[in-house]
């Protein structure tokens, strides 16, 4: 994402990078491994049944028709009719401007990348779960990283016709830059954020499932604490007393702030659903020791398929040294534009590197990032190929860049075992699982 002329850029340079300078530790001789965190379930409410309440709120919220339950009697209501014909008409044009391309080139381009059935994990996204679905649609697991609250399911029923037409207002003023050039900028989501009932990205996530044709099937709010235990809670009948996260617009610093969404996709078969975590995070490098728990819970999602857009050029900066490292060290594969980690950082030993598009420099808000080396490259490459589709902050066809990573061994770049512990158990977990899942492929 890019702050209204870097007017939070310098908040992204201390908080949303920082998220992942939480993955190296210094001292891991007392975290516990992924697979023993203890889930705490906070006691809310029954979750509704096969997640029909969440789909029809999903649904609604896109613009789509719900045949039945209370949501059903207010699809006549003159806002939400003029708000489903324009949904279905922006949403048209980006399918057929950006998210088909993007759907084809993958499968064409990225091979077994594209098929990946591993976690996907994408930092500086905000709410944008468009655009990585339509990279890896078959992901198992899909991490989102930003600074963005939360939010809550809207009370519709409690809503006058004045605020009814105001929330669908907002909603696509949430998303009209997404719609527009394929990112979202910071300050205009904060705006419509701020000044209405949408609290944060939580409707926006499911308007993006329920657009992809996904069946929701359960929302929770996810907390880990200090003690390392996760606690989650139905995100109906959860308030702000109950979760503070709802309620803050500062982040707390001693509790990592979530939401989990299971769904289903069309095709899935009796596939076990497919799940989205979010997850607000504002960690530097020198409080990387405080979450030692999450960083155990990370680690057991990786490898990942690394996805960045629109980042800012977050992991030019010093600062966020060992985020950079993590994602190298964790990341299978790593696709991205220029403003994701800079080219120096990957060693030919270790990465193959391929090339798309067109490099000149980057917008004029980051021109200090321009890479010297990768413009070389673009100069001198004359097998790279073009980029069909506009791609992070060339969103035109025929401006952007983009670069597909792939590791050349499963060995190489993997974390050492942490320090204090020589056992390297979490290592022979990583690739525990990477093999699992890929056993069947």
């Amino acid at each position: 994402m890019i702050s209204g002329r870097n007017r939070r850029h310098s908040r992204a340079i201390t908080s949303v990078f920082l998220v992942l300078s939480l993955f190296l530790i210094h001292d891991s001789t007392t975290a516990r491994q992924p697979d023993a965190i203890e889930d705490t379930v906070i006691p809310g409410g029954k979750s509704p049944d096969d997640g029909g309440v969440y789909n029809q709120y999903a649904r609604f919220m896109a613009g789509m028709a719900v045949p039945q339950g209370e949501l059903a009697p207010l699809q006549s209501k003159p806002a939400w009719v003029e708000y489903s014909r324009s949904f279905d008409q922006s949403w048209s044009h980006l399918n057929k401007r950006l998210l088909t391309p993007e759907r084809q080139w993958a499968a064409k381009e990225l091979g077994a990348a594209a098929s990946w059935d591993g976690t996907v994990f994408y930092p500086f996204s905000g709410p944008d779960f468009a655009n990585v679905n339509a990279f890896f649609p078959r992901a198992r697991t899909y991490v989102l990283v930003a600074l963005e609250q939360l939010g809550e399911i809207p009370k519709f029923a409690g809503m006058s016709d004045k605020q009814f037409k105001a929330y669908l207002q907002s909603m696509k003023g949430s998303l009209r830059d997404l719609l527009n050039i394929n990112y979202f900028i910071s300050s205009h989501m904060d705006a419509e954020i701020e000044k209405t009932e949408i609290k944060g990205v939580l409707p926006v996530l499911l308007v993006m499932l329920a657009r992809n044709n996904a069946k929701v099937l359960d929302v929770r709010y996810w907390t880990m604490g200090m003690d390392g235990k996760v606690r989650e809670s139905p995100a109906f009948g959860t308030t702000a007393r109950e979760l503070p996260a709802l309620g803050a617009k500062d982040l707390d610093l001693n509790t990592i702030q979530g939401i989990r969404i299971t769904f289903d996709t069309p095709g899935s078969g009796e596939n076990p659903p497919q799940s989205l975590y979010y997850f607000r995070l504002d960690v530097s490098n020198q409080s990387f020791d405080r979450n030692r728990y999450f960083l155990s819970f990370l680690r057991g999602l990786a490898p990942f398929t690394t996805f960045m857009k629109s980042a800012s050029y977050v992991m030019f900066d010093n600062t966020v040294s060992a985020a950079r490292q993590f994602m190298l060290n964790q990341s299978r594969y790593i696709v991205q534009e220029d403003s994701g980690i800079p080219l120096k950082y990957f060693e030919p030993p270790v990465w193959n590197l391929r090339f798309y598009g067109h490099y000149v420099k980057p917008i004029s808000a980051f021109s200090q990032q321009y890479q010297e080396a990768l413009a070389s490259i673009y100069k001198v490459d004359k097998k790279k190929k073009p980029l069909p589709f506009g791609f992070g902050y060339y969103f035109n066809p025929g401006e952007a860049n983009l670069m597909f990573a792939e590791k050349k061994s499963l060995d190489r770049g993997r974390d050492e075992a942490p320090l204090g512990n020589s056992d390297g158990r979490h290592f022979l977990y990583n690739n525990a699982i990477f093999l699992r899942q890929h056993r069947d492929s």
